[in-house]
C-alpha cells in the first residue's frame, strides 16, 4: 500500500467515524440544541480549527449564534449573538439556496473559493472543484475585525429554505481541501434531517398543550347543568399568558321559537339588557358617562366583520392600529398593549365575543457589535463586542400556533354556549309550556285582529300610488291602531341625515301639539350618520319604552327632550334592498312598554310602506319615462315642423320665427335666439335677426351687438363645431368682456350651438336662462344641435335659392322683355300692314267714288231737265203716236218720272256714305297723324263703333246688338289716337265676341246691350284725366281669368280665334304709354267693364 493510499483511507475511516458519531447523537437525542452542540464540537475537532459554530437566521432575515466549538480562546466566542440581516448580503443568500454554494476563504492570499452543488437555472446536481476569485475589500475587512484569517461557510437547507450556517473560523491562514467541504456537506445534510425530526416533535409537543388547553376548557363549559364561563374564562387567559380578559355573550334565552330573535349586534345596542359580561385580570378602563358601556359595543368590530367572515383577530399593537382609535383612551390607563378579538360563531349565528390581553414587555437582545438598526449599513464593523439593545414597552406579537389555539377555543366556547342556551331554552320551554298553551290562544286572537288591522291598512295603502296619499294613509292608519300619540315618516338623505317629509305625520287630536316635530324638520341623528343608518341597515325594528332607561348619550336625551319625546318606536323602510327611512311611532306624555304584537304591527307597516313606496317610484319612473318619451316625440315633431317649414319655404325669417318658438317652448327657457354676424367682421359684430323671449326679459331682436373677446376668443372653436353649454356664467372661466355682454341681456345659463353656412361660421343658436342657472341635460344638447344643423341646412338652401331667384327674375324680366319687343313688333307688323291696307282701299275706293258723286249732280239736273221737257212735250202734244204710246205704257213712263229722282237721291246718299267709311279708316288708322297730339275721344270711338257695325246688326241667330252712348262733354285730349283706337277696337270687339258667345244660351227676351260712358276724372292725386267705361251684359268673367286677362298670349277663345294679344297691347298703351289706368271688373252672370283712364294733358304725366 503506498502512502497516498493509506493517507486516503484514514481520510476515510475519519469521516466514517465523525458521520457515525453524528448519526448516534441524531439517533440518541430529541433535542435539537444538543445535537448542535455536539455537532459543532465533532466539526471543530475534525478541521483542527479554532471556532466552529452554527448560524440559524431569523424571520427577519438577521441571525444569531446559537451553537459554538472553541479552541483555547484563540478566537472570541460568539455564542447567543445577534448579527443584523445585512451582513451576509441578497445574493449571497440566493446563491446559498439556489446552488448549494460552499464559500472558503483564505485572507493571506484575498481570494475566496465557492464550491458549487446545484447549477443556478436548472438545479441539476453537480460536483464542481473549487473556483478562487478575489475577496470583497468590504468582507477582508469584516473578518480582520473578527480576528479570522481562514473560514469554511456551508448552507443549512431546512424545507428548501435557508435555515442557517454551518461556520468553521481559524486565526491562521488554512488551506481547505474539497475532501472537508465533501465531509462539511455530508454533516448539514444530517442536521437538516435532525432540524426536521426537531420541527415535527416540537409541532406535536405543541399540539398536546394545545389539546391539553383546550380539553381544560372544554371540560369547564360542557359541565351542564350549569356552564363554567368565569372559570373557562381564566383557564383561557391563563393559556395565552394573558393580563386579562372578557367574555361578552348573548343572553337571551326567551325567544328560541321567536322568528325575531334579537342577534349579538341587535342586543349591542345601548338600552338592550341581552347580553351578559364576564371579565377576568386586567381591563380597558371605559368612562362612564358614555353611550358604549361596554368594550363589545363599539362599531370597530362590525365593520371589521362586515364580510361575514368571523375569523381570529390577532391584534400585536392596540396603538398601531388605525380602526382603533376610538378605543386607544380606553386602554391608557393599564399596561395592555396586544389583544385577541375571538368571536364565538355557531353555524353562522355571532354568540358573542372573548377578548384576551396581554401586557407590553421589555426586551433585550445582544449583539455582536453595535450598529444602527434602522439605516442600512455602508461600512464593515471594526468591533464585534456585545452590544446590548435594550427596548421599553413592547408589543408581545401573537403566533400563528397562538391565533390557532384561539380558534380552538372559540369552538368551544361557541359550542357550548349554544348547546348551554338550546338547555336552557328546553328548560324554559318545559317550564312554561302550559302557560304558552294558555296563552297561545290569546294570541292568535290578538295576531288575527292584528293581521286583520295590517290588511286593512295595506288595502288603504294600495288604493293609491301617489306618495302624499300612501303617507298620509299610513301614518293615520297606524296612529289610530296603535294608539299611540304621533306616528312619523322620517326620509333618510344622501349623508344619512334626515328631515321629516312633507305633510305626512298623523297627530292625535285629543292631544295639544306639545311636540315641535313638524313638516320638512331636519333632523340628524351622528350616530346613524357615523354607521351609515345604524341597526336599521339590517332591517332592525328599534322599540324604547323609556328613554331615561336606555343609557342614551347627553346630547341624544336633549334631542329626545327638545321634541318632548318619551318613548318610541323606529322600524325600517326599505325601498328594493336600499334602507330609505323610517316608520316612527312617539309618545308624548309619558313613558309606554310596547308590546310584540306592537313592534311586529309597525314593522310590518314599515314593510307595506317600502313596497307601496317602491311601487309609487316604478309609477314615477314610468311616468318619468312617458314624459322623456314625449319630450323626445315633441322634439322630434318641432324638428320635422323646422325641416317641414324649410321644404314648404324657404323664406329664413318664416323658419327662424318658428323655431326659435318651438324650441323655447319644448326647453321652457327663458329666451331662444339666432344671432347673424355681419359680414367682414372677423366674427366681432352682429345681430339677433330672430327671437322668441318671455315677457319679463328683455328683448334682444335687433341689438347690434360688438363682442370683441368672441372674435378673439371663441369663433375658432364654435367654427369647428363646438357646443357650448354653461351652467352658470359666472362660473365657467369666461372673459369678463364676454360676460359684460351677456350680462346686458340678463343671462344666466346659455346653450350655444354654431349654424355653418357651408364651411363658414354664419351665425349662432342660442339658448338663455336668465331667471337663474340651469344645468344642461345631454337630451337638450343633442336636441338644439339637430335644430342647428337642420337651420344650418335651411340657410345654405335658402342662400342657394336666393342665387336661384336672381336669375329666374333676370331670366324672367328677359323674357318679359322679349315678350314686349314681340309684342311690338307684330303689333307694329300688323298695324303697319293695316295701315297699308286701309291706305289702299281708301285710296281705290276714294276715286271711284269721288266721280260718281261729283257727276251725280249733273246727272240729277240733266234727269230735272229731261223730265221737264217731256212734261211740255206732254203739255203741247196730246195726240201722242200709237207706237210712243204702247211704249209708254210698257216702261210705265209714269213710274219713272216718279221714281227716277227718287233713285238719283238714293245714289247720292250712298256714295256720301261710302266717303264717310272711307274717312273712318283714315280717321282709324291715323297713319297721318303718328305722333301725340289733341283728339276728340268721342270721335274715336264713333269711328271704332263704324268700322264694327256690320257685327252689331241682327243675325239669323240672334237679335242686333245695342249700343248705348252716354258721353259727357269732354275736352280734346292728347294723346296717340291711333294707338287709343287700337285699344277701343280690341275692348269692343271682345265686348261683342263675348255677347255673341251668349246668344245661344240665353232667353229671346234679353238684349245684348253694350254701354259706352265717359268723363272726366283726376288720376296720381290731382292730375286731370278722361275716363272711358266700357261695358255689356254677357256672362262675364272669373276671378281667375281676370288675374291673367292682360299677360301675353293669355287667351280664352278657341284655337284660331284669338292670338292673346290684344288687351295685353291695350294695357301697354294705356299704362305704360300714356300712364293711366286699364282694369277689368266683372261678376259672372252679369257682364263685364273696362275702365280706361288717361292724362289729359301728357306733360303732366312726364
Amino acid at each position: 500500500m503506498t502512502l497516498s493510499q493509506e493517507q486516503n483511507l484514514q481520510a476515510n475511516l475519519q469521516q466514517k467515524d465523525l458521520l457515525r458519531r453524528l448519526t448516534n447523537r441524531i439517533r440518541r437525542s430529541l433535542k435539537l440544541q444538543e445535537i448542535l452542540t455536539t455537532t459543532v464540537a465533532e466539526v471543530r475537532s475534525f478541521l483542527g480549527t479554532d471556532r466552529v459554530m452554527i448560524y440559524k437566521f431569523h424571520d427577519d432575515e438577521s441571525g444569531q449564534v446559537i451553537a459554538e466549538s472553541i479552541n483555547d480562546h484563540n478566537l472570541p466566542s460568539l455564542l447567543g449573538l445577534n448579527f443584523p440581516a445585512d451582513d451576509i448580503p441578497p445574493d449571497a443568500r440566493e446563491l446559498f439556496i439556489k446552488s448549494r454554494v460552499r464559500s472558503v476563504i483564505d485572507l493571506d492570499h484575498q481570494q475566496i473559493g465557492q464550491s458549487i452543488v446545484r447549477d443556478l437555472d436548472t438545479g441539476e446536481v453537480l460536483s464542481e472543484d473549487i473556483h478562487y476569485r478575489p475577496v470583497d475589500p468590504c468582507h477582508i475587512e469584516y473578518l480582520k475585525a473578527m480576528g479570522v484569517k481562514s473560514s469554511i461557510v456551508v448552507p443549512i437547507i431546512h424545507q428548501d429554505q435557508l435555515w442557517g450556517l454551518l461556520v468553521s473560523h481559524h486565526s491562521l491562514s488554512r488551506s481547505v481541501s474539497e475532501y472537508e467541504i465533501e465531509v462539511l456537506q455530508m454533516v448539514v445534510e444530517q442536521l437538516s434531517v435532525a432540524i426536521a425530526h426537531s420541527d415535527l416533535l416540537t409541532q406535536a409537543r405543541a399540539q398536546a398543550e394545545r389539546e391539553s388547553i383546550v380539553n381544560r376548557v372544554a371540560t369547564l363549559l360542557h359541565s351542564l347543568p350549569a356552564i363554567a364561563l368565569q372559570p373557562a374564562l381564566e383557564t383561557a387567559v391563563t393559556a395565552f399568558g394573558g393580563a386579562g380578559g372578557r367574555l361578552c355573550v348573548r343572553d337571551d334565552p326567551s325567544n328560541f321559537h321567536s322568528s325575531n330573535t334579537r342577534s349579538l349586534n341587535e342586543c349591542l345596542i345601548p338600552g338592550n339588557d341581552c347580553v351578559k359580561l364576564y371579565t377576568y385580570g386586567q381591563q380597558p378602563a371605559i368612562p362612564e358617562q358614555t353611550v358604549y358601556p361596554f368594550l363589545e359595543q363599539y362599531s370597530v368590530w362590525q365593520e371589521y366583520y362586515k364580510s361575514g367572515e368571523y375569523d381570529v383577530w390577532g391584534i400585536s399593537d392596540i396603538y398601531e392600529t388605525p380602526g382603533l382609535r376610538t378605543l386607544q383612551p380606553a386602554f391608557a390607563a393599564t399596561k395592555i398593549r396586544s389583544m385577541l378579538m375571538i368571536p364565538l360563531q355557531y353555524r353562522q349565528q355571532l354568540l358573542g365575543y372573548l377578548s384576551i390581553f396581554r401586557n407590553e414587555i421589555d426586551t433585550e437582545k445582544l449583539w455582536a457589535g453595535q450598529f444602527d438598526p434602522d439605516s442600512r449599513q455602508q461600512y464593515p464593523r471594526l468591533s464585534f463586542e456585545v452590544w446590548r439593545e435594550s427596548k421599553k414597552a413592547q408589543a408581545h406579537k401573537w403566533t400563528l400556533a397562538e391565533i390557532e389555539l384561539a380558534r380552538e377555543i372559540g369552538k368551544q366556547f361557541a359550542s357550548a354556549i349554544q348547546q348551554y342556551r338550546l338547555y336552557q331554552q328546553i328548560q324554559s320551554f318545559n317550564t312554561n309550556l302550559e302557560k304558552q298553551v294558555q296563552q297561545r290562544t290569546q294570541q292568535l286572537e290578538q295576531a288575527t285582529e292584528q293581521q286583520q288591522a295590517v290588511f286593512g291598512v295595506i288595502t288603504k295603502i294600495r288604493e293609491s300610488l301617489e306618495a302624499n296619499t300612501i303617507f298620509q294613509t299610513t301614518t293615520k292608519e297606524a296612529c289610530e291602531l296603535l294608539q299611540a300619540e304621533r306616528v312619523s315618516v322620517y326620509r333618510f338623505d344622501s349623508e344619512w341625515g334626515g328631515e321629516f317629509v312633507g305633510d305626512f305625520e298623523a297627530i292625535n287630536p285629543n292631544l295639544s301639539n306639545v311636540s315641535k316635530l313638524g313638516v320638512n324638520l331636519v333632523w340628524n341623528d351622528t350616530y346613524l350618520q357615523d354607521t351609515q343608518g345604524g341597526r336599521y341597515r339590517y332591517n332592525e325594528t328599534f322599540a324604547v319604552d323609556d328613554i331615561y332607561q336606555m343609557g342614551f348619550e347627553q346630547c341624544h336625551l336633549e334631542n329626545l327632550e327638545h321634541y318632548k319625546i318619551k318613548a318610541f318606536i323606529l322600524a325600517p323602510i326599505f325601498v328594493g334592498d336600499k334602507l330609505w327611512g323610517l316608520l316612527a311611532a312617539y309618545q308624548h306624555t309619558k313613558p309606554r312598554h310596547w308590546q310584540t304584537y306592537e313592534i311586529n304591527f309597525l314593522s310590518q307597516i314599515a314593510v307595506q310602506l317600502g313596497v307601496a313606496l317602491q311601487q309609487a317610484e316604478l309609477l314615477a319612473q314610468t311616468r318619468q319615462q312617458a314624459l322623456d318619451l314625449q319630450q323626445s316625440a315633441e322634439q322630434q315633431r318641432i324638428l320635422f315642423e323646422v325641416v317641414a317649414k324649410m321644404r314648404e319655404s324657404l323664406d329664413l325669417n318664416n323658419i327662424f320665427a318658428a323655431s326659435v318658438r318651438e324650441v323655447r317652448r319644448c326647453l321652457n327657457a327663458d329666451r331662444v335666439g339666432i344671432f347673424h354676424f355681419a359680414f367682414d367682421s372677423n366674427f366681432s359684430d352682429g345681430e339677433f335677426v330672430s327671437e322668441d323671449v318671455l315677457p319679463d326679459f328683455p328683448s334682444a331682436l335687433g341689438a347690434k351687438i360688438h363682442d370683441h373677446c368672441f372674435g378673439e376668443q371663441y369663433a375658432i372653436h364654435y367654427a369647428q363645431g363646438r357646443i357650448q353649454a354653461v351652467a352658470d356664467i359666472y362660473n365657467a372661466g369666461l372673459q369678463e368682456c364676454h360676460l359684460q355682454v351677456l350680462a346686458q341681456f340678463q343671462i344666466r345659463a346659455n346653450l350655444v350651438v354654431p349654424l355653418s353656412k357651408g364651411d363658414q361660421l354664419w351665425g349662432l343658436l342660442c339658448i338663455h336662462q336668465c331667471s337663474q342657472p340651469r344645468q344642461w341635460q345631454p337630451s337638450e344638447i343633442q336636441f338644439t344641435t339637430q335644430v342647428a344643423a337642420q337651420l344650418s341646412v335651411a340657410i345654405e338652401q335658402a342662400d342657394l335659392l336666393s342665387q336661384t331667384r336672381l336669375q329666374a327674375e333676370q331670366l324672367a324680366e328677359a323674357l318679359h322683355d322679349l315678350q314686349q319687343m314681340q309684342t311690338q313688333l307684330i303689333q307694329s307688323e300688323k298695324m303697319s300692314s293695316l295701315g297699308q291696307l286701309v291706305a289702299g282701299v281708301a285710296h281705290e275706293i276714294n276715286n271711284p267714288v269721288n266721280f260718281i258723286h261729283g257727276n251725280l249732280n249733273y246727272v240729277n239736273d240733266y234727269a230735272r231737265d229731261l223730265l221737264d221737257m217731256l212734261a211740255l212735250y206732254e203739255q203741247h202734244y196730246h195726240d201722242l203716236n200709237p207706237e210712243i204710246r204702247e211704249r209708254a205704257e210698257e216702261i210705265d213712263l209714269d213710274f219713272i218720272i216718279d221714281d227716277l229722282p227718287k233713285m238719283l237721291n238714293s245714289m247720292q246718299i250712298g256714295t256720301e256714305r261710302i266717303r264717310q267709311i272711307v274717312l273712318s279708316l283714315r280717321n282709324f288708322s291715323r297713319l297721318d297723324q303718328a305722333d301725340m297730339k289733341p283728339v276728340d275721344i268721342h270721335e274715336g270711338i264713333d269711328n271704332t263703333l263704324l268700322i264694327l257695325q256690320y257685327r252689331l246688326k241682327a243675325k239669323p241667330e240672334g237679335c242686333a246688338i245695342q249700343v248705348i252712348k252716354q258721353y259727357s262733354d269732354l275736352p280734346l285730349v292728347e294723346c296717340y289716337a291711333g294707338q287709343m283706337n287700337q285699344v277701343f277696337m280690341n275692348v269692343l270687339s271682345n265686348a261683342i265676341d263675348a255677347l255673341e258667345q251668349q246668344r245661344q244660351s240665353i232667353s229671346e227676351t234679353h238684349i245684348p246691350t253694350i254701354t259706352i260712358r265717359t268723363a272726366v276724372g283726376k288720376i296720381s292725386g290731382n292730375t286731370p284725366s278722361v275716363v272711358i267705361r266700357i261695358a255689356d251684359n254677357g256672362p262675364g268673367i272669373s276671378q281667375e281669368t281676370i288675374n291673367r286677362i292682360f299677360d301675353p298670349f293669355f287667351t280664352t277663345k278657341p284655337v284660331g280665334k284669338g292670338t292673346g294679344l290684344g288687351l295685353s297691347i291695350s294695357y301697354q298703351i294705356i299704362v305704360d304709354k300714356h300712364g293711366g289706368v286699364f282694369k277689368c271688373d266683372s261678376r259672372p252672370g252679369f257682364g263685364t267693364e273696362f275702365w280706361i283712364e288717361i292724362p289729359m294733358r301728357q306733360q303732366e304725366y312726364i
